[in-house]
Order: structure tokens, then sequence, then C-alpha cells
């Protein structure tokens, strides 16, 4: 056993024994499926559409937008008939580019943005009800696949890809979910969606931390993870296993993995574990949203180390807060004023972002407007100084810490269409070689149906 995985496993035995005993106690708490909110509502919910929300994919931190909010909530009767059958079917499409006002363009392009930076995504999502084939608990299958196209090939490959084919099954009323299959678990854990919409995730949290240690996108992976609830589901653990992103980048995965993106195993991705122990409180009449999580991930591939050679392995700490500041509409409880904090740790020897802090304000519901969310957010990288040093020992100017400040604005056009804009500022945008500070606009137009 390596010497960072024996750091990595009393962490997790401490947090077990934790959750195991938070689970046997009614004075902890709960965790928070994002399907029990739909649950607990659908006997008092008017609107027939909001029956559907209930098949929508359990546990993640990035849930589906509500099939209220789709351009057409009912398909002409058509989505009614699939639900009687256990099916429910989403999709949508994402269109936007990300332009550089102080006129930086290069060839070769360095950055997003840099250059005019496009992009195009659509995406169909699908979940059957396995209950009705004898599957124990709250069982579900969950199905999402995407074409997508970017005209810098920094950015991200091209491609169809399918990013989830897994099961999910809860147990002891939500308390217990254990998920199987291909999936990328940066869905599962960190949360990367301000107030854990979908709508607003172009304002999210960024940290690409969990992501160079091993996070996979893109593509998917085979992965197991489970999730325990303490008796009152605010105290949760969750603990995941899954396969690592090639060691040698993100274009690299993409190339050896098959083309639906359901390989087994790509030679040199090993395994990456993942623990997060977290508290949830979900906003409620006089009743404030409430969300901390930390984690800690182990990569076992071989990774390169600046000193020469390789490392032993990797891995990444990660805290995580958000808080609502206060409500603004008791009618909509979710709407109101929100701060969110974060901080990334890894070893500087083998990454060239080891460490980050970050904090974003963020509305839900700006301006009389419940669906918008407006967003203004900070965030400090450190880089790696032997990273910064192995490059200017090539004759390559690098830098150690880069600054991002962002102002963004998800405005709902109307129902299933939103329109998102953010302002970005840059001082060092790539680690190397030094280039100046940018300025940046992106926009994206999406479509839900």
């Amino acid at each position: 056993m390596s010497k960072n995985l024996r750091r990595f496993v009393p962490v997790l035995a401490g947090s077990l024994l934790l959750a195991s005993w938070a689970v046997c106690n009614d004075a902890h708490a709960k965790l928070v499926v994002a399907a029990d909110s739909v649950d607990a509502n659908m006997a008092t919910d008017i609107l027939p559409c909001h029956r559907y929300d209930g098949m929508q994919p359990q546990g993640t931190t990035n849930p589906a937008i509500s099939t209220c909010e789709t351009m057409s909530p009912d398909w002409g009767k058509f989505r009614e008939r699939l639900a009687e059958h256990g099916w429910l079917i989403q999709g949508g499409i994402t269109l936007g580019g990300t332009f550089d006002l102080l006129d930086h363009g290069a060839h070769p392009q360095l950055y997003i943005g840099q250059n005019p930076t496009y992009r195009a995504n659509g995406y169909v999502a699908a979940t059957y009800d396995l209950s009705r084939v004898g599957f124990a608990g709250a069982s579900q299958l969950v199905f999402n696949a995407n074409v997508q196209r970017f005209s810098y090939a920094g950015e991200n490959p091209t491609g169809f890809a399918i990013n989830s084919l897994y099961v999910s099954q809860r147990f002891n009323d939500g308390r217990v979910q254990l998920q199987y299959g291909f999936e990328e678990l940066g869905n599962q854990f960190y949360g990367f969606a301000l107030g854990t919409s979908s709508t607003t995730s172009p304002a999210g949290v960024g940290s690409s931390i969990p992501y160079q240690v091993g996070f996979i996108f893109n593509k998917t992976a085979p992965e197991i993870n489970l999730r325990l609830a303490s008796a009152n589901k605010h105290f949760y653990e969750r603990i995941g296993v899954t396969r690592s992103v090639d060691p040698e980048g993100a274009q690299a995965d993409w190339d050896h993995n098959n083309f639906l993106g359901l390989k087994w195993h790509i030679p040199g991705a090993k395994a990456l574990l993942i623990n997060e122990l977290g508290y949830q409180v979900e906003a409620a009449p006089s009743q404030r949203m409430i969300w901390l999580r930390q984690g800690v991930m182990y990569n076992e591939s071989r990774i390169s180390s600046f000193h020469g050679g390789y490392a032993d392995g990797n891995y990444a700490y990660y805290l995580v807060g958000d808080y609502q500041l206060f409500q603004a509409d008791a009618a909509k409880p979710y709407r109101g004023f929100y701060v969110n904090v974060k901080a990334d740790y890894a070893p500087p020897d083998r990454n060239v972002y080891t460490g980050d802090i970050g904090a974003t304000l963020y509305v839900l519901g700006p301006f009389g407007q419940p669906e918008d969310a407006l967003a203004l957010g900070y965030t400090f990288n450190r880089l790696s100084r032997s990273y910064q040093r192995m490059q200017q020992a090539s004759g390559i100017a690098a830098v150690d810490y880069s600054r991002n400040y962002a102002l963004s604005y998800v405005y709902r056009v109307t129902r299933g269409v939103y329109l998102s804009n953010q302002l970005s500022y840059t001082v060092n945008p790539i680690p190397a070689p030094k280039q100046p500070e940018a300025l940046t606009w992106m926009s994206s137009l999406s479509l839900s149906y």
C-alpha cells in the first residue's frame, strides 16, 4: 500500500465510523436527495408536470431543470404516456461563445476566449423506474448522452459520448443510496452548480483541482458510490470509487476510450477513491439553506513528477460551503442572497494548480425574476513553484499564481429558454508562458425540452 493511500485510509475509516454513528442517532441530521423534496410536495402540487420531477435522477448535485420549466412540459400528452410506463425523457441544446475584449488573439490559441471560441452541445437524458421489474427500494436506471463540438480543441474534445448509464437505488426512506454503473463522479460530489441547480451552472463554483487530480469528464467511467444519512437526513457520508481520467489528459482519455465512452479499462488510468462528509439543509419557510462539505480524493495512477520520474499516486482535499444569508420570498424560500466559499489543495510536486481559495456572492431570483441567478465571484489559484522552476529551466516564463473576478447573470427568457452571460477578468490566464491580463465575455443560450 502506497504512503498516500495509507494517508487516505484512516480518513476514510474515521468518516465511515462517523456516518455509521450518525445513521443510528435521531439527534443527527439528513442527506438531502433532490427528488425527496419533490416527493414531499407531490400531493399538494396543482401542476401535473411536477409529478414528473420525482422521476428525475436521484442524488445528483446538479439536478435537471423541472419539467414544468421545459419548453413543452407535456409534449402533447406524450410525456404522460411515457410516465405511465415508468419513463422520463428530457433533453436540451446549448450554444455559446467566449470572446477576449482586450484583443489578445494569438496563433496558436492558448486559452479559452483568447481568439473567439465557440461551443455547441446537445443532450438527451432518460430515467426508468426499475421497481417495475423487481429492483428493491426506489430504483432507477439513469441514461445520458450528448454530442458536443468546440472550436478550440484545448477546451474539450469534440464528438459523441454516453455520459451516464447507471442504476441508483434508495433504501430506508432515502437515508441509504447505492449507485453503480458508468458515470462522471463530478456530478455526485463537490457541488459545482450554485444552489445545486442546473440553470445556474454557468455561474457555478470553479475549481480545476478535482479534475486535475482525476475526475473524469466528457466521457464516463465505471463507478460505484454509497451515500448514508443520519436519522433526520442532514448529516451525510458519501464514498465513491471510479476509474481516474487518463494521466495524459482529457483528450487522451477521450481518444483511448471507445466510441460510446463505456470502456472498462484505459492503460495508465487506475482507481480514484473519494470520500465526502457533509451537512445539508434545504431552504424552506423560516429555514435557510446551508450545505457544508469536505472531501478527500486519492488517485492510484502513476503521475509524472516535476522533480523527475513518477510520483506515488495523487491526492486532493476540498472544503466547500454554501449559506443562504436571507430569504427574499416566503412563498419561494429558495429565493434570496447566498454566499459560497471554497478551498482546495493538491501536492505541488505533481500538480500545476496546487491550491485555491474563492468566494462567491449569488442571488437566486434577483430583480423579481424567480428563475434568474446573479453571481459575483473571486478565485485565487496558487500554482506549483516546482512547475514554475521546471518551465523556467527550459527558458519559458511561468507564473506562480492567478486571480479571477467574474460577474455572471443567468436570465430566463421564457419557459425552457435561458440566456447566460459572464464577464471575467483574469490575471495570469494560463500557467505558462506568461500572458497579459485577460478580459473575456462568455454568452450561452440553453434550450430545454
